[in-house]
């Protein structure tokens, strides 16, 4: 592991940011073995490491991603602040296909097991804020800058449900709700960048939405696609890459007293007394 010290880790899929600033891939290893998809160098003279997505090789389904080894890889390089994106899929019909999103809060509709060494004391992630508020004002005010229009503080619903997506009657009760955007792999990174003590921020942007999915189930079997989705696909992660990139130009570094102070740990399980084991 190279002696390269990080002030931001950023989880997103770009090879332009790659390519343009010149980073460096480097390995770095973990318990769960090593982790060959990280990039490191400066933007904006902003030391940073950028891994890219969340699969090792092979695309694979959502409760298949070792959320844990992104995470320890992070912690490994002693980074503490983290910038993810995201492709997610839209709740609301009126939002068209490219919105964009700056998180704010988070619906966790299932479970994602983590691998907890018993030897150690239990800690629960406090989510009662998913993200640092600190570093999500600041993504927050790059998104400003943008020519294109981004909401914020907009709620994600991890529906962590591979092998399948969403259901019509599930996006009318999300909707209903008042929630925003829908995908399967923001709930568990979240939990382990705060039990791990990270700032931890997230930006989205939509593929898709409830018509656009009706549109697609309709011209199944007739050989027609939509040439507006395939290029919201193409477009995604440009806008998201805009705002990580205006983030980091504006970049000063800060130190965050309450994301610190967001994991619990619960001595309770670890004290019972053996005289009740006998």
């Amino acid at each position: 592991m190279s002696d390269f010290k990080p002030a931001v880790a950023l989880i997103m899929r770009s090879d332009d940011v790659i390519e343009k600033f010149n980073l460096k891939r480097v390995t770095i290893d973990t318990s769960f073995g090593p982790i060959h998809r990280c990039f490191e160098g400066y933007i904006y003279d902003v030391p940073v490491m950028l891994i890219y997505g969340r699969f090792n090789g092979q695309k694979t389904p959502p409760d298949d991603i070792n959320f844990q080894q992104t995470i320890e890889a992070i912690k490994n390089k002693g980074i503490t602040k983290v910038i993810a994106t995201f492709v997610v899929g839209g709740i609301n019909p009126e939002m068209p296909q490219g919105s964009v999103y700056v998180l704010g809060d988070l619906i966790g509709m299932s479970g994602y097991h983590i691998v907890w060494d018993k030897n150690k004391s239990f800690h629960n992630a406090e989510m009662f804020e998913p993200f640092c508020p600190e570093l999500t004002k600041r993504v927050c005010d790059a998104a400003k800058k943008m020519n294109f229009p981004v909401k914020t503080d907009a709620t994600y619903v991890s529906f962590y449900g591979w092998p399948r997506i969403e259901t019509k009657g599930e996006l009318k009760f999300f909707n209903k709700m008042g929630w925003d955007v829908v995908g399967q792999t923001c709930d568990p990174e979240a939990t382990l960048a705060k039990l791990n003590q990270m700032c931890y921020a997230a930006v989205a942007v939509q593929v898709d939405d409830p018509n656009s999915r009706s549109n697609y189930i309709d011209g199944l079997g007739k050989k027609v696609h939509n040439p507006e989705y395939i290029e919201s696909i193409r477009s995604c992660r440009e806008r998201t890459k805009k705002i990580v990139l205006q983030f980091l130009k504006d970049y000063t570094d800060y130190d965050c007293k309450i994301c610190k102070k967001m994991s619990r740990k619960n001595k309770d399980f670890r004290e019972f007394p053996d005289k009740y084991y006998e």
